[in-house]
């Protein structure tokens, strides 16, 4: 089974350490588990499949049975809460610290890059690396990112790019980007992605209040469309993006960075499909 730390879904990881302990233990089930938690089976079934949370309260039960301590202890109470979490900033502040834990974990993450997507910060210094030259010069660095940032979490995120291979030195010490484009297709980086999607929707938000209007612009669609519509409008998406990036690399003396988001959810649907 792969590392807690591999993980950030607990649901899946309990799956996958019932499974391992059925195969050492021939006493061990799905019922025997129940037992150990004080919960019903049928519940215990539903939240291995996904369905169902695990309460706040049977959190210690389940560490104490699958003998999580210290910090695996708290990366699984961690994902529980972030599971669980009721609002997106709140997300956002478990995530963070989810992230911080693994980063001290004793075992690897499986894709080194998949750090780059943890802070909208980092995504945000690469490109900013383009738009001038900045050498160990952070709290330049953190003054320019909107909302503004310290300068030792300029300093991290740039440090971070430097160690997943995303930027480097040149022989004068200024930083420089290493890859003109990065695809987010790794499996191993997709929570992580997901991730950065929540904060490009609250710097969205805040965008709203915080910035004037000749600087930032916002709108949105809403429409009716039959079942073969939605493949249609994300290849629109996706053309428009391709269309976006090509214009983007013909650009010359960039000096500034946005945030392009494109974004097509369901405000509502048939009365047979509900959203997942």
């Amino acid at each position: 089974m792969d590392s807690l730390w591999a993980t950030t879904d607990y649901r899946v990881f309990l799956r996958d350490w019932l499974e391992s302990e059925r195969q050492a233990r021939s006493a061990v089930s799905l019922r025997w588990m129940a037992q150990k938690l004080s919960l019903d089976p049928s519940l215990v079934s539903k939240i291995l499949s996904q369905d169902r949370h695990l309460s706040h309260s049977r959190v210690q039960p389940v560490c104490d049975l699958l003998k999580l301590e210290g910090d695996e202890a708290e990366y699984f109470r961690l994902l529980v809460h972030y599971a669980k979490a009721k609002s997106a900033r709140e997300a956002q502040a478990c995530f963070a610290r989810i992230a911080q834990l693994r980063k001290v974990s004793p075992v690897p993450l499986d894709d080194v890059q998949a750090a780059y997507w943890e802070s909208w910060v980092h995504v945000a210094l690469r490109s900013l690396l383009a738009c001038g030259e900045f050498k160990d010069e952070w709290e330049r660095l953190g003054a320019r990112l909107r909302p503004r940032q310290s300068a030792r979490k300029a300093r991290e995120g740039v440090l971070l790019l430097e160690r997943i291979g995303l930027a480097k030195r040149d022989p004068d010490g200024v930083w420089r980007v290493s890859e003109t484009f990065l695809r987010d297709g790794s499996p191993a980086q997709a929570p992580m992605v997901r991730h950065f999607h929540r904060q490009s929707l609250l710097l969205s938000l805040e965008s709203i209040e915080g910035l004037s209007k000749e600087l930032r612009d916002l709108s949105s669609l809403t429409v009716s469309i039959p079942p073969e519509g939605y493949p249609r409008l994300v290849e629109m998406m996706r053309d428009f993006r391709s269309r976006v990036l090509a214009t983007v690399a013909g650009m010359r003396d960039p000096d500034r960075v946005y945030q392009l988001s494109l974004q097509l959810v369901p405000l509502a649907l048939p009365e047979d499909q509900d959203a997942p």
